[in-house]
């Protein structure tokens, strides 16, 4: 199917299923389709299966938005008291259509138990309380995390098991039961799990299926089709050595391939010893949080730039955001070239040199952002899980597969390279070869109802579905009262008071309105502060400007010195 007849199928209203290979332009759609809903005033939840994925669509995990949190059941007590909660209660009811990206690592009774949340909150009796569902993904991609066998074994293709550093190599069971659902073999040798489309919820959606067909990705042909013999589970003698032919194959670039590791201490290792290798100073560059803590801490857990990004002129980064206009997107690699307390330099692959700005990541909702984060967008980049990997395009990796333990695994860090010219094996075991039994018979079944799908519409086009946004009654918002206060004339200390709230979360109110309106006068919330100082706060934050207009708070603390406060620097940025 063609993005444009995706596109097409979820604007008309229809629950639908995103799916294709690596590359194909899943998130590409769904991005498309989540600002056509937004231009509309439609009320979408965005989600995914985990914080990382949920990044790239500036939205929280399933589990956040729902209340579900780490539940692994829910009892009928559970949603009586969710229920009653009454930011759970405006959010659901407010929302149109509800969006899952990552849809393989969420585990099927998982998606029970918010379709069993939508019912209740809806107070309607159908899938999901009668809301569009738009799930995006990829089965044959890593599955829902489970606790694994510290007993499973593995072998490289070809050859006897590896010792490495501190692990010892482990090993997929190919015992299997015979079975139809998605329960994986339930003995010692294979924990239980179920795939999403296993689900009760998952057959009662009659979701349309939108197998995106085009490669985006990759344009090596000999790859792609190594690439795809994996997916299909029909990799031979040839495609072993294929790959064989790219173990420890030299990479001509201008940087250093990022290393993909199977596990997270190998990459902690990795990237600690190479960035200690450099001499020279190092620079911590602090996150900065905006709003409630628990949603700030909840984005940072998932955004892929670390809370302290540590780094030294020669440091090998990744890009971890999309930025088509500064001519970088996540994967891209680069060497930092110079940098100091508020500027960082580095020269990209292609041999372009950039003026690295500060990113932000939020949590939005109903239109507002309810949480930022700002970092300059990246990491240190010798060495990264295949985990975190997932949804990457990189331009080249040295790729360890020895210690594959999970099916996809092998899959999912291939296909992040563009073409073989940019990999380089370690080595790779069985494990790495294969895909999921009962996923590749299942995308059998996709592809015949995507074509089916895909044929419906161009006999009979969609027209766009008609939303209508349901009307609550609701007490005023928060920051509305803190604006009221505002308008008054009232000094930060007094509107602290009056609403029993800090300082700081009056101020993170005043940054949301002024997102909104510009124009709005705090010049009385800094009837406290002597205007000498406040001509110096403001000089510092204006001489720490960045090229995007924007006034990072950290490097004007520095220049200020000890004496800064960090509210009263919050509130002169109000008023620049």
């Amino acid at each position: 199917m063609k993005q444009e007849q995706a596109l097409e199928i979820l604007k008309s209203g229809k629950n639908a299923f995103i799916t294709g290979p690596a590359g194909s332009g899943k998130t590409f759609v769904l991005n498309r389709y989540i600002d056509w809903l937004k231009a509309g005033g439609i009320n979408a939840a965005v989600t995914a299966s985990t914080g990382v994925a949920a990044t790239h669509l500036n939205g929280i995990t399933i589990h956040s938005w729902t209340g579900l949190g780490v539940r692994d059941e829910l009892s009928a007590r559970d949603v009586k008291d969710l229920v009653k909660r009454g930011y759970l209660r405006r959010r659901f009811l407010r929302t149109s259509v509800l969006i899952i990206d990552e849809i393989s690592m969420l585990a099927g009774n998982q998606l029970d138990m918010a379709d069993q949340l939508f019912r209740a909150f809806k107070q309607i009796d159908a899938p999901f309380g009668g809301v569009q569902v738009v799930l995006c993904g990829d089965f044959f991609q890593l599955p829902p995390i489970r606790r694994i066998s510290p007993d499973w074994r593995a072998s490289p293709a070809g050859g006897p098991p590896i010792q490495r550093r501190s692990f010892e190599p482990q090993e997929y069971s190919k015992k299997r039961k015979s079975q139809t659902s998605m329960d994986f073999d339930d003995s010692d040798d294979a924990p239980p799990s179920k795939f999403a489309y296993g689900s009760r919820s998952w057959r009662n959606l009659d979701l349309k299926i939108c197998y995106l067909d085009e490669q985006y990705r990759q344009s090596d042909k000999e790859f792609l089709a190594a690439l795809n013999a994996i997916r299909s589970n029909s990799a031979g003698e040839s495609v072993i050595q294929y790959l064989q032919a790219r173990v420890g194959a030299k990479i001509q670039m201008s940087v250093e391939p990022t290393k993909l590791y199977t596990h997270n201490v190998d990459v902690e290792i990795e990237n600690n010893l190479e960035l200690a290798k450099i001499a020279g100073k190092e620079f911590c560059y602090k996150m900065e949080q905006i709003g409630p803590a628990a949603l700030s801490e909840r984005l940072q857990k998932g955004c892929l730039a670390p809370q302290f990004l540590r780094l030294k002129a020669g440091a090998r980064v990744m890009f971890v955001k999309n930025n088509f206009e500064e001519g970088y997107v996540n994967g891209t690699l680069g060497v930092v070239e110079k940098l100091d307390e508020s500027r960082i330099m580095v020269r990209i692959a292609s041999g372009l040199l950039m003026d690295v700005g500060l990113a932000s990541w939020h949590i939005a909702e109903d239109g507002d952002i309810k949480a930022e984060i700002n970092q300059y967008p990246l990491r240190l980049a010798w060495a990264i899980t295949v985990h975190k990997s997932q949804g990457m395009s990189l331009d080249a990796a040295a790729v360890d597969l020895r210690q594959s333990f999970e099916p996809g695994m092998g899959y999912v860090a291939l296909s992040r390279v563009r073409s073989s010219a940019g990999l380089s094996l370690a080595g790779f075991n069985q494990i790495a070869l294969r895909v999921d039994e009962d996923v590749l018979a299942f995308d059998e079944e996709l592809k015949v109802k995507s074509a089916r799908h895909a044929q419906e519409i161009v006999g009979n086009p969609q027209k766009p579905r008609r939303y209508v946004a349901p009307q609550i009654a609701k007490k005023p918002e928060t920051i509305q009262v803190t604006r009221d206060l505002v308008e008054k004339g009232m000094e930060l200390s007094m509107i602290a008071a009056v609403r029993k709230l800090k300082p700081g979360t009056i101020l993170d109110h005043c940054e949301k309105m002024k997102e909104k309106n510009p124009t709005i006068d705090f010049s009385n919330l800094a009837k406290e502060i002597p205007p000498g100082k406040m001509i110096q706060m403001k000089s510092a934050l204006k001489k720490c400007k960045t090229e995007d207009g924007k006034y990072p708070l950290k490097p004007a603390m520095e220049l200020l010195g000890e004496e800064a406060d960090y509210d009263e620097l919050r509130l002169a940025r109000l008023m620049l």
